[in-house]
């Protein structure tokens, strides 16, 4: 059975408070705010993922990603927003990560967007 901790545990990663209060709560405080405004660009959340998908998805992108991105949310076009853990394994940036650019040069693919959850969170509209 797949849990928070499992993912924790086999990523060896720490989750920020903040996202396992929001998961935990089924994302009812953020709830009907799913754009993210950067740059000139709109990013629409079509859904925050279970634990079940984070999990699936870590397998089929692990070549990619490693241990550094955990996906919590699906956006259009099969991308994701993620936590990163690449520069910092306590505090994670919050990213954007681009399926079809990242084919190309995974640097390519990885737009930060927070520095941490709570500036995600406040963030959507």
């Amino acid at each position: 059975m797949y849990s928070l901790e499992s993912i924790e545990k086999k990523q060896n990663i720490k989750l920020p408070e903040e996202y396992k209060r929001l998961y935990q709560s089924g994302f009812k405080k953020i709830d009907g705010k799913n754009k993210i405004y950067f740059e000139d660009d709109v990013f629409c959340i079509s859904k925050f993922l279970t634990v079940s998908e984070i999990s699936h998805i870590l397998e089929e992108f692990y070549d990619f990603w490693g241990y550094d991105i955990i996906p919590i949310a699906e956006v259009d076009y099969g991308d994701y927003i993620c936590l990163y853990y690449k520069e910092n394994r306590q505090k994670p940036l919050i990213i954007y990560w681009n399926y079809e650019l990242a084919l190309e040069n995974l640097k390519e693919g990885i737009i930060v967007l927070y520095d941490c959850m709570y500036e995600f969170e406040t963030a959507l509209k």
